[in-house]
């Protein structure tokens, strides 16, 4: 799907189709392609001059995240959230020719589709006419405050989950803060590659930025510190909860090894008299006598309550 969105020479915008776009009539032209088919490609190539390898660089989640400078056109990688069943990280492109800024990426990335909902219902000349910095700084800046939404919500989650490990064991919790651990070092390895692009951004001179664009590049690179900071720290206390759970798990399991061990001490001895008394000989203690059975059964008893008191006396019961 490819949608566009443009600035008119006199401070409109619009929303041109791809097929009729004709670029020396707009200041600014952004074109987003999502999850593109190969004649939408095809036609997206044959538009803006880039060739369909490179435009396929940039859907390609084995990109690791850069800036790249090519003849005529700059191509910078970038990692986003994606929110799927588990949280995880998807690839954007950003290919910046001229007067266009075009992104393209196979999942659908919500930093995006906020943009754009900010471009049709707010003040979108705001974004446009301080040209293609201040928009690749805008489109940069929704994809941080991505991954700040979901940090600052899994801090509410950490809580929760604090909540119930200290009501006992659940194998439920153990899955949620593995499935957490997993969002946090794809989201590590992401704000540290994310990091890397943004100091490029705001130490290298690029025609397509301006001095006012890198110094936005700046706040956004010490944005990106504070979540890798936080993502650490976040990792850490998940960390020490999988080790509280599996402690937790450990005691849980040490009781029952417990009560199984007192169940077999407390009956072995009484089972071992009965075995005596089920062998066939012809002459057993008190085999003869009238009360037999009943003597043997309060030894039983008895031994059974003087293991019950030493157990006891253990603080095993």
């Amino acid at each position: 799907m490819i949608t566009v969105v443009a600035i008119t020479k006199d401070g409109s915008i619009v929303e041109p189709k791809l097929d009729e776009l004709n670029f020396e009539d707009y200041k600014l032209i952004w074109i987003d392609c999502y999850n593109p088919k190969h004649d939408e490609l095809y036609k997206l190539s044959k538009k803006t001059g880039i060739s369909i390898s490179d435009l396929q660089i940039g859907l390609d989640e084995q990109e690791i995240p850069r800036v790249e400078e090519d003849e005529d056109f700059y191509l910078i990688i970038y990692k986003a959230p994606l929110f799927e069943e588990d949280i995880t990280t998807t690839s954007l492109g950003i290919y910046i020719k001229n007067n266009i800024l075009l992104t393209i990426h196979s999942d659908k990335i919500k930093a995006i589709g906020r943009l754009h909902k900010l471009i049709s219902t707010k003040k979108p000349k705001i974004v446009f006419e301080r040209g293609i910095g201040f928009l690749l700084y805008h489109i940069l800046n929704e994809i941080t405050r991505s991954y700040s939404r979901i940090l600052m919500n899994l801090e509410d989650e950490l809580e929760e989950l604090e909540d119930k490990l200290l009501a006992g064991y659940d194998r439920d919790v153990m899955e949620k803060i593995l499935g957490l651990r997993k969002t946090l070092v794809y989201f590590h390895k992401s704000l540290i590659a994310n990091r890397d692009v943004l100091v490029l951004l705001k130490r290298k001179y690029l025609p397509i930025t301006t001095k006012e664009d890198r110094e936005n590049f700046e706040d956004l690179y010490y944005d990106t510190l504070q979540l890798i900071d936080m993502s650490a720290t976040y990792r850490e206390v998940l960390t020490s909860m999988m080790d509280i759970t599996l402690s937790l798990e450990n005691i849980k399991m040490n009781q029952i090894m417990k009560i199984l061990t007192m169940v077999t001490t407390i009956f072995a001895v009484p089972m071992w008299i009965t075995g005596i008394y089920g062998m066939n000989f012809t002459y057993l203690p008190l085999a003869d006598n009238p009360q037999g059975f009943w003597l043997i059964m309060a030894l039983m008893i008895v031994i059974i309550m003087i293991f019950i008191y030493i157990f006891k006396r253990s603080g095993w019961i």
